[in-house]
Protein backbone atom coordinates (compact mmCIF):
# COMPACT_ATOMS: atom_id res chain seq x y z
CA UNK A 1 0.00 0.00 0.00
CA UNK A 2 1.43 3.33 -1.17
CA UNK A 3 2.52 5.85 1.75
CA UNK A 4 0.31 9.23 2.14
CA UNK A 5 1.81 12.04 0.79
CA UNK A 6 3.34 14.84 2.99
CA UNK A 7 2.12 18.44 2.79
CA UNK A 8 4.40 20.03 0.50
CA UNK A 9 4.64 24.16 1.16
CA UNK A 10 4.07 26.12 -1.99
CA UNK A 11 4.16 29.64 -2.48
CA UNK A 12 4.84 30.11 -6.53
CA UNK A 13 2.06 31.00 -8.15
CA UNK A 14 3.24 31.30 -12.19
CA UNK A 15 1.37 33.46 -14.37
CA UNK A 16 1.51 31.42 -17.60
CA UNK A 17 0.95 27.85 -17.39
CA UNK A 18 1.38 26.43 -20.90
CA UNK A 19 4.29 26.78 -22.99
CA UNK A 20 3.87 25.11 -27.07
CA UNK A 21 7.08 24.43 -29.27
CA UNK A 22 7.00 25.78 -32.68
CA UNK A 23 6.52 22.64 -34.69
CA UNK A 24 5.80 20.35 -32.28
CA UNK A 25 3.87 17.45 -32.98
CA UNK A 26 3.16 15.48 -29.96
CA UNK A 27 -0.15 14.90 -28.69
CA UNK A 28 1.49 14.30 -25.33
CA UNK A 29 1.65 16.99 -22.65
CA UNK A 30 4.30 16.96 -20.38
CA UNK A 31 2.39 18.28 -16.82
CA UNK A 32 4.10 19.86 -13.79
CA UNK A 33 2.99 19.49 -10.67
CA UNK A 34 2.90 22.86 -7.77
CA UNK A 35 5.57 20.84 -5.77
CA UNK A 36 7.94 20.78 -8.96
CA UNK A 37 7.35 24.04 -9.96
CA UNK A 38 8.12 25.39 -6.06
CA UNK A 39 11.51 23.12 -6.39
CA UNK A 40 12.60 24.65 -9.46
CA UNK A 41 11.46 28.09 -8.58
CA UNK A 42 13.69 27.39 -4.75
CA UNK A 43 16.64 25.80 -6.95
CA UNK A 44 17.10 27.54 -10.20
CA UNK A 45 15.27 30.71 -9.76
CA UNK A 46 16.43 31.57 -6.60
CA UNK A 47 19.75 29.47 -6.13
CA UNK A 48 19.15 27.97 -2.67
CA UNK A 49 20.88 24.77 -1.05
CA UNK A 50 18.60 21.93 -1.24
CA UNK A 51 18.73 21.56 2.32
CA UNK A 52 17.04 25.31 2.24
CA UNK A 53 15.04 24.64 -0.29
CA UNK A 54 13.47 21.49 1.92
CA UNK A 55 13.04 23.73 4.65
CA UNK A 56 10.95 26.21 2.72
CA UNK A 57 9.03 23.36 1.19
CA UNK A 58 8.34 21.39 4.22
CA UNK A 59 10.14 18.31 3.19
CA UNK A 60 13.02 16.53 4.09
CA UNK A 61 16.16 16.76 1.68
CA UNK A 62 15.86 13.45 0.35
CA UNK A 63 12.48 14.36 -0.83
CA UNK A 64 13.05 17.54 -2.01
CA UNK A 65 15.78 15.68 -4.14
CA UNK A 66 13.31 13.53 -5.59
CA UNK A 67 11.09 15.98 -6.37
CA UNK A 68 13.68 18.31 -8.06
CA UNK A 69 14.58 15.25 -9.95
CA UNK A 70 11.26 14.24 -11.86
CA UNK A 71 10.89 18.28 -12.36
CA UNK A 72 14.21 18.70 -14.23
CA UNK A 73 13.48 15.06 -16.19
CA UNK A 74 10.32 16.65 -16.75
CA UNK A 75 11.45 20.10 -18.46
CA UNK A 76 14.09 18.59 -20.13
CA UNK A 77 12.02 15.88 -21.31
CA UNK A 78 9.71 18.76 -22.65
CA UNK A 79 12.21 20.70 -24.52
CA UNK A 80 14.14 18.26 -26.19
CA UNK A 81 11.11 15.80 -27.48
CA UNK A 82 9.19 19.07 -28.48
CA UNK A 83 6.56 18.25 -26.41
CA UNK A 84 4.12 20.98 -24.91
CA UNK A 85 4.50 22.12 -20.94
CA UNK A 86 1.53 22.22 -18.83
CA UNK A 87 2.26 24.20 -15.44
CA UNK A 88 -0.43 23.05 -12.76
CA UNK A 89 -1.51 26.12 -10.97
CA UNK A 90 -3.00 25.74 -7.60
CA UNK A 91 -4.19 29.70 -7.33
CA UNK A 92 -5.60 28.85 -3.75
CA UNK A 93 -3.23 31.62 -1.72
CA UNK A 94 -1.02 34.15 -3.43
CA UNK A 95 0.61 37.65 -2.72
CA UNK A 96 -0.39 40.70 -4.58
CA UNK A 97 1.38 44.00 -4.66
CA UNK A 98 1.33 47.27 -6.10
CA UNK A 99 2.48 51.13 -5.27
CA UNK A 100 0.36 54.06 -5.54
CA UNK A 101 -0.48 57.62 -3.68
CA UNK A 102 -3.59 56.78 -2.56
CA UNK A 103 -6.13 54.06 -1.57
CA UNK A 104 -7.97 55.27 -4.29
CA UNK A 105 -5.38 52.23 -6.03
CA UNK A 106 -5.05 54.47 -9.46
CA UNK A 107 -1.98 55.39 -11.58
CA UNK A 108 -0.12 52.15 -10.03
CA UNK A 109 3.63 52.66 -10.50
CA UNK A 110 6.69 51.69 -8.89
CA UNK A 111 7.50 55.10 -6.97
CA UNK A 112 4.09 55.42 -5.56
CA UNK A 113 4.01 56.87 -2.05
CA UNK A 114 2.80 53.64 -0.61
CA UNK A 115 3.47 49.82 -1.15
CA UNK A 116 0.17 48.03 -0.97
CA UNK A 117 0.35 43.96 -0.32
CA UNK A 118 -2.88 41.67 0.10
CA UNK A 119 -2.82 37.84 1.30
CA UNK A 120 -5.45 36.07 -1.00
CA UNK A 121 -6.65 32.52 -0.15
CA UNK A 122 -9.51 30.97 -2.01
CA UNK A 123 -11.01 34.28 -3.40
CA UNK A 124 -11.16 36.31 -0.06
CA UNK A 125 -8.37 39.15 0.96
CA UNK A 126 -6.69 37.64 4.90
CA UNK A 127 -4.57 40.46 4.79
CA UNK A 128 -4.13 43.58 3.78
CA UNK A 129 -0.37 46.04 4.65
CA UNK A 130 0.16 49.26 3.40
CA UNK A 131 3.94 50.42 4.28
CA UNK A 132 5.58 53.32 3.14
CA UNK A 133 7.30 52.94 -0.25
CA UNK A 134 11.28 53.03 0.28
CA UNK A 135 11.72 54.15 -3.05
CA UNK A 136 9.59 56.66 -3.45
CA UNK A 137 10.55 58.28 0.18
CA UNK A 138 14.10 57.95 -0.62
CA UNK A 139 13.69 58.61 -4.13
CA UNK A 140 16.06 55.90 -4.79
CA UNK A 141 15.58 53.36 -8.19
CA UNK A 142 12.86 50.59 -7.05
CA UNK A 143 15.18 47.80 -7.99
CA UNK A 144 17.29 48.35 -4.99
CA UNK A 145 14.62 49.05 -2.57
CA UNK A 146 11.35 47.79 -3.67
CA UNK A 147 12.02 44.52 -5.46
CA UNK A 148 13.48 42.97 -1.76
CA UNK A 149 10.91 44.15 0.17
CA UNK A 150 8.08 42.66 -2.02
CA UNK A 151 10.38 39.19 -2.26
CA UNK A 152 9.85 39.32 1.88
CA UNK A 153 6.58 39.48 2.02
CA UNK A 154 6.25 36.79 -0.39
CA UNK A 155 4.84 38.86 -3.21
CA UNK A 156 3.73 36.47 -6.15
CA UNK A 157 2.00 39.58 -8.51
CA UNK A 158 3.25 43.15 -9.04
CA UNK A 159 0.73 44.94 -10.23
CA UNK A 160 1.56 48.15 -12.34
CA UNK A 161 1.25 50.97 -14.86
CA UNK A 162 4.65 51.42 -15.91
CA UNK A 163 7.73 49.38 -15.61
CA UNK A 164 11.45 49.94 -16.21
CA UNK A 165 13.43 47.06 -17.75
CA UNK A 166 15.87 47.08 -14.51
CA UNK A 167 13.06 46.24 -12.30
CA UNK A 168 11.19 43.67 -14.78
CA UNK A 169 14.58 41.89 -14.61
CA UNK A 170 15.10 42.08 -10.48
CA UNK A 171 11.13 40.78 -9.99
CA UNK A 172 11.55 38.28 -12.76
CA UNK A 173 15.00 37.10 -11.09
CA UNK A 174 12.92 36.75 -7.39
CA UNK A 175 9.85 34.64 -9.28
CA UNK A 176 7.67 37.89 -9.03
CA UNK A 177 5.00 38.13 -12.33
CA UNK A 178 4.59 41.57 -13.46
CA UNK A 179 0.84 42.28 -14.52
CA UNK A 180 0.88 45.57 -16.49
CA UNK A 181 -2.62 47.48 -14.99
CA UNK A 182 -3.15 51.12 -14.83
CA UNK A 183 -5.60 50.47 -11.32
CA UNK A 184 -7.13 48.22 -9.32
CA UNK A 185 -10.18 47.87 -7.33
CA UNK A 186 -10.22 45.93 -3.66
CA UNK A 187 -12.84 43.62 -5.13
CA UNK A 188 -10.78 42.50 -8.09
CA UNK A 189 -7.50 41.40 -6.51
CA UNK A 190 -9.35 38.55 -4.73
CA UNK A 191 -10.61 37.26 -7.86
CA UNK A 192 -7.30 37.79 -10.27
CA UNK A 193 -7.31 34.24 -11.02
Amino acid sequence: MPRHKCHRATSYQPLITRFNPKGGKHNETICLIPEEIEALYLMDLLELYQEEAAQKMEVSRPTFARIIKAARQKVARAILGGYELHLEAKRERYVVGFCADSEQYENLNPKGKFLFIFKVEGEQIKETLRLENPAHAKEAKPPLLLAPLLHTYGVNFFITQTLGQGLRSVLGDKGIQVIEKPSIEEAEIAKLF
